[in-house]
Order: C-alpha cells, then structure tokens, then sequence
C-alpha cells in the first residue's frame, strides 16, 4: 500500500531531509526523482519513499508494505507529531 503526501518544500529539500534524518542517502533515478530507502538492523528495507517534483513543492509516495520502525520520518513530509 503507498500512501502519498504533498509538501511545500521541494523535492531535494524532502529528500536531504529523509536520508539525514535516518543516516542514509538518496538515490537520484533517471526521471530526476529521488528514493530513499530506509532498512531496519538486518539489511532489509522497512520503508521506501520516492518523491518527486509538484509544482514549486513535492509530492511524496510513502511505501508502507514493508512495516514501520519509528515516526521520525512524518517531520519531513509535513506531519506536525512523530508519533
């Protein structure tokens, strides 16, 4: 299931966000998007974003077929609470 979010900061301002926040990088694909994925303490992926430009903001798709590890994340698609 992908949930989407829309925010006024732009798609590399959301990007830097979500990789600095979780001490990971953003991954530039061929579009110009950028995917961040967040992996748990085995390896494996626990979320997946990929955001993309919308007008002078950024739409960003929250893939959340893999579970959840923490609420940290919402702060950089504009969610007020980390809960």
């Amino acid at each position: 299931m992908t949930e989407t979010f829309h925010s006024p900061q732009s798609m590399k301002e959301v990007a830097f966000c979500l990789a600095n926040k979780n001490n990971t990088a953003a991954l530039e694909q061929e579009d110009g998007s950028r995917v961040v994925l967040i992996k748990n303490g085995y390896g494996g992926v626990s979320l997946a974003f990929s955001i993309y430009p919308e007008g002078t903001g950024s739409r960003i798709d929250y893939r959340k077929k893999f579970g959840t590890i923490g609420g940290v994340w919402k702060q950089c698609v504009g969610k007020t609470s980390a809960n």
